[in-house]
């Protein structure tokens, strides 16, 4: 697997569990209604980018399936 592709995979991991710790620290330290705006725009952040993440991981884990050599092709 290129490089490239490992650090993309590292920072979209990154990217997600910030996204996610964000999601809960973020909106206890607001008050009134600016709590349920950062709690809305970090959650429909977390799940996009995670479920970018996820199709990722599946691309990448298509790419290193390999075939033995006696199986029909």
């Amino acid at each position: 697997m290129p490089a490239w592709k490992v650090l993309l995979i590292v920072a979209f991991a990154c990217i997600c569990m910030a996204l996610a710790t964000a999601t809960v620290l973020v909106p206890m330290a607001h008050d009134g209604g600016q709590r349920w705006a950062w709690l809305g725009g970090l959650l429909a952040a977390t799940l996009v980018s995670g479920g970018l993440f996820v199709l990722l991981l599946r691309s990448a884990s298509r790419a290193m399936d390999v075939k033995p050599s006696w199986a029909p092709r």
